[in-house]
């Protein structure tokens, strides 16, 4: 229907319109409280205005239906969005390792860092003792 086109304008509108940064001088913070409110009173003007329009009954069920129909399909898009967020802290959750894990991989690389470099001053000492003529003549 119309009402599908007309309100998706407006939503896309009133979005645009909030998300616009060509000036950020005039840019004004809005809560997303105040951005659903927008596009609440969107929806209620344009309702109102297609009720001006109505001359039957009929027609104003129609708008009646629509608008419901209109706020319905907002829900659901929340519904999937939030859905949507909920799963990427899940992944991003299962990702994280626990504090066990943390330790012991701290603990394994310090573990392996000294070994490493337990290694590299026996190499420098052995190397240096190797350089030194009076061990080599001994």
């Amino acid at each position: 229907m119309i009402w599908n086109f007309v309100i998706g304008g407006v939503a896309g509108w009133v979005l645009a319109n909030l998300l616009e940064e060509d000036k950020p001088a005039e840019k004004v913070e809005v809560t997303s409280e105040q951005a659903l409110e927008v596009l609440i009173q969107d929806i209620r003007e344009e309702a109102e205005c297609a009720m001006d329009a109505c001359t039957t009954d009929e027609e104003c069920e129609l708008v009646y239906a629509q608008v419901k129909e209109s706020v319905q399909k907002l829900q659901l898009t929340l519904q999937e969005k939030g859905e949507e967020i909920i799963a990427d802290l899940r992944t991003q959750t299962a990702d994280v390792p626990s504090k066990e894990e943390v330790a012991d991989s701290v603990d394994s690389r310090v573990q392996g860092f000294k070994e490493k470099m337990e290694n590299l001053s026996e190499a420098l000492d052995q190397a240096l003792s190797d350089l030194n003529p009076k061990a080599a003549k001994a």
